[in-house]
């Protein structure tokens, strides 16, 4: 029987969160209703959601900011749950503090709207993050709500049951140079070579991907820089010949996209022009996409993919910290709070990048493995999805990696752990 939620009223942000939470993670059936006389004479699973304490009933409390049609700067006001400082505290509730408002405010990343400082690149820092100040980054918080909102319902309706789901790992790689000295000139590669002593270019790892993916049952997405007009991307293009036979070659057994350019970043219309190309260069659709840089500016980001056509995108992550950008595990679509309504784009959040464990935290190998563990262990609590960024350089314990191939392989094992 389907869970019944009874509230004043339905509008975009409302519908938005109550799918994320029952529909996404908890897997139920529920509808909403207006009628409190309707409300009370259902006998399946039922809860209200509202500004006003029904007697009786399982009440969630209701602060206004559900409601609300405009994006302002919020005065928020904590409260003390479970050891954390999570806003838009309430009283009389089944938590301390409005969960279908806060889920909104962390999925819909409403706090990157209204906060106006940026790094080098133009980027919200994930240390300016609510989920950072307040200790709660590395955990997919939503999820965690999700499950204690569906044992609040199951002890009032004991046959309340959710869909069981399994953890699932995605690893993907972002090819931004797919080799070190391949696409040189003759002298600087030959200078590379006699300098590094090496017998194959170290970039080239993609065969020992696939054997790592057949190892671990895993199927590693690639994501293909094509970009080549700013200083800061390094693609050799996707009339490279050498370039070409990558794409081709690892079209044929994994799932690809585009990653588009810093300059694309700054010219959507390029995000376009780029998924042209790469389409011709791997004779196949392109669908989905991660931004190089993780250069992510709400709404424009995601309003230039979803009108070239992209239907699903991983650049959810921060690059100086490493968690849950949204607060999440789980795939959802993204809400354009401008326009205040929910899009067709699914956002995949990414947990952890290889550069953010080694530039951005400075962590050594065996901290950054250390580290990787605990995010996994949090995403296999709720059954979530974990997904990491790596880079075809970094894999290979080349150059300043020396020693990451271990935490890339040890990270790919935890897929196996129960």
């Amino acid at each position: 029987m389907a869970l019944l939620i009874c509230t004043e009223k339905i509008n975009p942000r409302i519908s938005y969160v109550f799918q994320h939470i029952f529909g996404n993670i908890l897997g139920v059936d529920f509808s909403f209703c207006h009628d409190l006389n309707y409300f009370k004479s259902y006998n399946g699973p039922k809860i209200i959601y509202s500004k006003r304490l029904i007697t009786g009933c399982l009440n969630f409390k209701k602060n206004s900011f559900t409601d609300e049609t405009a994006i302002t700067e919020q005065n928020l006001a904590f409260a003390d749950y479970n050891g954390l400082k999570i806003p838009f505290a309430v009283n009389n509730s089944a938590f301390g503090f409005d969960v279908f408002a806060a889920t909104f405010f962390l999925l819909s990343r409403y706090e990157e709207y209204t906060f106006l400082e940026k790094d080098e690149h133009q980027r919200f820092e994930g240390k300016a993050s609510v989920a950072y100040k307040n200790g709660f980054l590395k955990r997919p918080l939503i999820d965690e709500w999700a499950y204690e909102i569906a044992n609040i319902i199951t002890k009032a309706f004991p046959k309340f049951e959710v869909k069981k789901r399994e953890f699932k790992y995605i690893p993907t790689l972002d090819i931004d140079r797919p080799f070190y000295f391949k696409n040189d000139g003759f002298v600087k590669r030959l200078a590379k070579f006699t300098l590094g002593r090496f017998k194959k270019d170290p970039f080239d790892v993609y065969q020992q991907v696939a054997n790592w993916d057949k190892r671990f049952n895993l199927n590693t997405i690639y994501f293909f820089l094509v970009g080549t007009k700013h200083a800061n991307d390094g693609s050799p293009g996707s009339a490279n010949k050498l370039y070409q036979s990558v794409i081709q070659q690892a079209v044929k057994t994994h799932q690809i996209g585009i990653h588009p350019s810093y300059f694309a970043a700054l010219n959507p219309d390029e995000v376009k022009e780029e998924k042209r190309q790469l389409e011709k260069a791997s004779d196949s659709e392109i669908t989905i996409s991660r931004q190089h840089y993780l250069m992510l500016r709400f709404p424009e980001t995601y309003r230039a993919l979803v009108d070239a056509g992209i239907k699903a995108d991983y650049t959810l992550a921060f690059a100086d910290v490493a968690g849950f950008r949204a607060s999440t595990c789980t795939p959802f679509f993204w809400y354009d709070l401008k326009a205040e309504q929910c899009t067709t784009l699914t956002l995949y959040p990414t947990a952890v990048m290889d550069q953010t464990l080694r530039r951005y935290m400075n962590l050594t190998p065996d901290d950054a493995l250390a580290f990787i563990t605990e995010l996994v262990r949090n995403v296999k609590t709720v059954n979530g999805t974990f997904i990491s960024l790596w880079h075809n350089e970094s894999v290979n314990d080349f150059g300043v990696w020396k020693g990451w191939k271990t935490v890339y392989e040890q990270m790919l094992a935890l897929s196996r752990e129960r």
